[in-house]
């Protein structure tokens, strides 16, 4: 059940990924913006992470370690601000509405699901914690981009901007509000992570 589970979640990903990735070329957007998304990144690592354990549902060591907890707080993460925050931005229709619900709704659900229902349960360790250099590599990446080559995202159905989400455009809501919002998705990220490595010891420990 375990193989099954994290095979279809590295499905799906695939498919939605695959998909967008074509509908990008196909209207001749950038394939650089898409995958500059924080969703898109979470979606491909986990992706990773669904493949590796369908194959081996028992596979540990540092290095995957850090890839499973990074995919599962970056998920949910990217779950609960699009279904809080950011639901309704956008306007889909045909296949990307339903590459729009893999994304944000599928993936993560099946994601999280997979982690607290399914043994043996990956084991995390505090090293894992390492995963956070991504995000934050990822969020300079984004500000820095922004401010040197000014790139167009439709962060809703009306408006564009120079980031890919609409809390993080500083030249909108000021730096100050942009800090606080950053800084509520670290605490949220570190919460998410020990939670996460709260169920694993349980796994160790039972």
């Amino acid at each position: 059940m375990t193989r099954l589970w994290h095979g279809a979640i590295a499905a799906l990903a695939a498919f939605a990924l695959v998909g967008q990735t074509v509908l990008t070329l196909d209207r001749d957007r950038s394939l650089v913006n898409l995958f500059s998304y924080f969703t898109v990144e979470s979606n491909i690592l986990v992706m990773v992470a669904a493949a590796l354990i369908a194959v081996r549902p028992d596979r540990g060591g540092s290095g995957f370690g850090i890839l499973r907890l990074g995919s599962l707080v970056a998920i949910t993460i990217t779950g609960i601000v699009y279904a809080t925050v950011l639901a309704g931005n956008g306007a889909f229709t045909g296949i990307e509405w339903w590459y729009d619900k893999v994304f944000h709704y599928a993936v993560p659900a099946l994601s999280v699901l997979g982690f607290l229902l399914f043994r043996p349960r990956t084991r995390l360790d505090r090293g894992a914690l390492w995963f956070l250099v991504w995000p934050l590599a990822w969020l300079a990446y984004t500000l820095i981009r922004a401010g040197v080559s000014d790139p167009s995202y439709a962060v809703t159905s009306e408006r564009r901007a120079p980031v890919p989400y609409d809390f993080l455009d500083v030249d909108r809501h000021g730096g100050g509000a942009v800090a606080v919002a950053c800084a509520v998705v670290l605490i949220l990220a570190l919460g998410l992570a020990w939670g996460y490595l709260t169920v694993s010891r349980r796994e160790v420990d039972a």
